[in-house]
């Protein structure tokens, strides 16, 4: 019985306890929930408070990225105007080179159109030029371009140039006459050398004076122009002021022969001269005599070897190249300057049979290359007047007709005609021209001295008499001498035939 009240209350208790536990449970159920919703209102009751904070820092950002986005528009800006700077530099270029190319095809188009021109130009003065196909060999062989020899021309200068420099530091102490610059002259320089012939390069050596020596050209009376005899006499000048200053040499006309014999070289009087006059065979024979050794210094040594030919009144000189087997035949003449002109006394042999070693005969080879060069200029790439001469230069060998008489009609013809119409397609006129003008003159038994009392051009300088002197005729000798003007006439049949045989036949 106890035992089951026992049981009894303990299971009231245990009832009781899970009540209590389920009511303790309601309770913090309950507790928790009024946490959570006092939690939640009072969140709701600081949201203004949150807000403030955040709506500034949202004012700085706003501020912030619209300063970012100004900043990006001006980058923008500024790099659109650069791309468009760009673009219009490269618009710019690709217009210039467009504008260029145009140019240059334009340019083609006109050197096209200007070739074609000159090709039917060519192609008619062919047609005019080959007027009988017999003429097609000579007419070629006459108007041929000669590049080498213009090439060659250059290089003897240039080598004779470098001999007359290593003479002049050799000698630089003693009293001989210093050379200056060689300047080519004759038919090699000026270009109408006949092509079968051996070429010989001639050029013409300036002399000035030592120093105490003068030069004094002496050509006769002084309303003369030319004279046959001229001569250099040379005299001696004081140097007393510089022996004084500079006390390199010691004055030749104011010391005892002795003592400037003991001491200096020599004058030129006692070296070069006969009496007072410098004597042409005594300068070429020292010249001669220096050559092969002067030579030796030079930067042409290597290349071409010198031999001396003998000679009286020039130096002959044989250079040969061994490794392309090629000669060159030189020719140096010596002159002194008349004056400022173009006219020189030179050691070139005179007309007459003998000339005397202390006569230097008058020189117009300067004056004459420079008309040359005067009339190319003027006449044109395609100017015929250096073949005619050639052709001519050919045919008169073995007549009474020199060279120089030639030359003479064929100046005369330049200046008295229009250069145009020494166009090449007026070659074979040309060339009657010059016959029936050489044949007027002898039939008036009159050609005049080219040089005296004839309008040149200016850059043609002649002596002051040259200018007023009285006309000098070169055929005067026709008028006195009837067997002479025979000759001259028969001759004349000679050279026409000639030229016609030449032009028809080619031979």
């Amino acid at each position: 019985m106890f035992q089951c009240a026992s049981i009894n209350e303990d299971n009231a208790m245990l009832e009781r306890m899970q009540q209590r536990e389920v009511y303790l449970q309601e309770q913090m159920a309950r507790l928790q929930h009024e946490v959570e919703q006092g939690k939640v209102d009072r969140s709701w009751m600081h949201i203004p408070a949150l807000l403030f904070p955040l709506l500034y820092l949202w004012k700085v950002l706003f501020y912030i990225g619209l300063l970012f986005l100004l900043f990006w528009n001006m980058w923008l800006s500024l790099n659109m105007d650069q791309h468009k700077e760009e673009v219009e530099e490269v618009q710019e270029v690709e217009e210039e080179e467009e504008l260029e190319q145009e140019l240059e095809l334009e340019q083609e188009l006109e050197l096209e159109q200007e070739l074609e021109l000159e090709q039917e130009d060519e192609a008619e003065d062919e047609e005019d030029f080959y007027e009988c196909e017999q003429t097609r060999f000579i007419a070629h062989r006459a108007l041929v371009k000669v590049q080498e020899r213009v090439k060659k021309c250059q290089l003897v200068e240039e080598m004779m140039n470098n001999l007359l420099e290593a003479f002049n530091i050799l000698c630089s102490d003693s009293f001989f006459p210093v050379l200056m610059p060689a300047a080519g002259v004759g038919s090699a320089f000026e270009g109408w050398t006949p092509p079968e012939e051996d070429i010989v390069y001639c050029l013409l050596v300036p002399m000035q004076a030592p120093r105490g020596h003068d030069f004094i050209p002496e050509v006769g009376a002084e309303e003369e122009a030319l004279a046959r005899s001229s001569r250099i006499r040379v005299e001696l000048l004081c140097m007393c002021t510089r022996e004084k200053l500079q006390r390199d040499v010691l004055c030749i006309l104011h010391n005892p022969e002795d003592k400037l014999r003991r001491i200096q070289q020599p004058s030129l009087l006692h070296t070069l001269c006969t009496g007072s006059y410098l004597d042409v065979q005594k300068t070429v024979t020292w010249f001669n005599v220096q050559v092969p050794t002067v030579w030796t210094v030079t930067s042409h040594v290597y290349a071409y070897d010198l031999t001396v030919l003998p000679s009286n009144r020039s130096c002959k000189l044989l250079l040969k190249n061994t490794l392309i087997t090629e000669k060159l035949l030189v020719e140096l003449l010596f002159g002194v300057q008349q004056g400022h002109s173009d006219i020189f006394l030179s050691s070139q042999n005179s007309e007459a049979s003998f000339t005397p070693s202390t006569v230097w005969p008058q020189s117009f080879a300067v004056a004459e290359k420079k008309f040359f060069q005067y009339v190319a200029r003027n006449a044109g790439p395609k100017s015929c007047h250096l073949s005619c001469l050639r052709l001519f230069a050919h045919i008169q060998v073995g007549t009474c007709f020199s060279i120089g008489t030639i030359r003479t009609v064929f100046f005369h013809l330049l200046t008295t005609t229009d250069l145009e119409n020494w166009h090449r397609r007026n070659f074979l006129m040309q060339l009657e021209n010059i016959l029936q003008h050489l044949q007027c003159c002898l039939k008036d038994k009159c050609l005049n001295h080219f040089f005296l009392g004839n309008q040149l051009p200016e850059e043609i300088v002649l002596p002051r008499n040259f200018h007023a002197a009285r006309l000098l005729n070169l055929f005067q000798h026709l008028k006195r001498d009837i067997n002479a003007y025979c000759q001259a006439l028969s001759d004349f049949k000679v050279l026409s035939d000639r030229l016609y045989t030449l032009l028809l036949l080619g031979e």
